[in-house]
């Protein structure tokens, strides 16, 4: 391999290498509940009851043991979404358990390492405390608000690290009596996967050529001057 081919493989390895660990992107379609088909059909109240295994909300589908409330912005409820109009309530209209949940496939790189997060909604209004069970591929976690206030939104991050070239995002009611929020859900590759032996020696290579190459034009540059001045 010449030495330009080798400067050429080391920057391509470095580049993309930067640019898996600076991705920032949220992998998932419509994280804040804002698109699809959206019909009030509880008497005037912005909300939309959707049964398990509804596919109304776009890229989303309706999972769980319980239906769930898809809120809008005119509810009669003093609740309000934390990113944009809509929001959902995993406790639908019944009162406890069992609860909703929803869930989407997004592609993933194998190996690499990445973060979901997503506003949990809770109300001493509405009985505490408020619970959601966040799962991504393997990794799965409880996250829980106790918070006193009547309406309040809570940022959790579960992170996980992809195991296939598809993952399936979940996020299923665990506690909660009348209300259980959720909100504003998001997913980013955090860094790629490390690279291989191989990726690291041509990395490794083009630097040391790139440092080679910057010297040598250095030295060219010094004897020139040192010409130009004899």
């Amino acid at each position: 391999m010449s030495p330009k081919t080798w400067l050429l493989a080391g920057a391509t390895a470095i580049s993309a290498l930067f640019s898996a660990a600076g991705a920032s992107a949220n992998l998932l379609t419509n994280g804040s509940f804002e698109t699809g088909s959206f019909v009030d059909n509880n008497g005037g109240q912005d909300t939309d009851t959707l049964g398990v295994g509804s596919t109304s909300m776009t890229g989303w589908t309706v999972s769980g043991s319980e239906a769930l409330a898809w809120i809008g912005p005119t509810n009669p409820f003093s609740l309000t979404a934390s990113d944009g109009s809509y929001f959902l309530d995993l406790t639908g209209y019944a009162e406890g358990a069992p609860f909703s949940g929803v869930t989407q496939t997004i592609s993933t790189t194998d190996g690499a390492h990445y973060s979901l997060t997503f506003d949990l909604g809770s109300s001493a209004n509405y009985g505490l405390p408020s619970g959601i069970t966040a799962s991504a591929g393997g990794t799965s976690q409880v996250f829980t608000s106790t918070s006193v206030l009547d309406s309040v939104w809570t940022t959790e991050t579960l992170n996980f690290t992809a195991s296939g070239a598809s993952t399936v995002i979940s996020l299923v009611g665990e506690q909660g009596v009348d209300y259980i929020g959720l909100d504003n859900v998001d997913v980013v590759e955090t860094s790629g996967p490390i690279p291989e032996p191989a990726a690291w020696a041509i990395m490794m290579s083009g630097l040391f050529g790139v440092g080679a190459l910057a010297r040598r034009r250095r030295a060219i540059s010094a004897s020139d001057a040192s010409l130009a001045g004899a």
